[in-house]
């Protein structure tokens, strides 16, 4: 005798659409708790309080600390307009002129995420998919390098496009985001092509 086949709950279009309202609603009150009061007080419940859902709605759309990270890594990419990992040389240059900009319309928030071991760990949340694409970006231009060599180049560059180089262009520079953006795919540019030209450096570094 064969078993009637188990069907999956059937969710209404509409029933779908509230959920990610309400998803969206806890991300944005994440969002607004990160910008005005700081990670130290970043809790599941300081969440609720500030979207008005209990608590236990909160759990339901993230219930544990990582998935609600990765949610709020996405929900901060679409603030800043950061889209897809860059993973070719092309891309690479043109991240810092497509995300520096979006640092400066939420400087508060990005001040946030930079600037205390909570934002740090927020940050860390994607970072191995981040470094993945740097190395799969600058792999033509390092090929020559020794591997030492070429981690060092691959963590300047991520440096390079990071809400810190913003941060300190604006605040000891004065430039704006897009200022900042082209001066940091520049600075990028230059140092792909001077290992690509086997330009040397500094004695002590040569190739060896």
């Amino acid at each position: 005798m064969k078993l009637a086949k188990r069907q999956a709950p059937y969710e209404s279009p509409l029933r779908q659409e509230q959920k990610q309202a309400t998803r969206q609603k806890i991300l944005d009150a994440a969002g607004r708790l990160m910008e005005n009061r700081g990670l130290a007080e970043f809790s599941y419940a300081a969440i609720a309080a500030e979207a008005g859902v209990k608590e236990r709605t909160v759990y339901r759309h993230f219930p544990n600390k990582a998935v609600l990270l990765e949610g709020l890594w996405g929900w901060f990419q679409e603030r800043i307009h950061y889209g897809p990992i860059a993973r070719t040389e092309e891309e690479l240059v043109a991240k810092p002129q497509q995300i520096f900009p979006g640092f400066a319309e939420n400087e508060e928030l990005t001040r946030a995420l930079w600037s205390s071991p909570q934002g740090r760990e927020f940050r860390l949340s994607n970072v191995e998919d981040r470094k993945a694409g740097i190395r799969a970006a600058i792999a033509s231009a390092v090929k020559d390098l020794p591997p030492r060599q070429a981690k060092w180049l691959a963590a300047v560059i991520h440096v390079l496009n990071s809400g810190a180089t913003w941060g300190t262009m604006k605040d000891y520079w004065g430039l704006s985001g897009e200022e900042a953006g082209k001066a940091s795919a520049m600075a990028i540019e230059l140092l792909l092509n001077a290992v690509r030209q086997d330009v040397p450096p500094a004695s002590k570094y040569k190739r060896k």
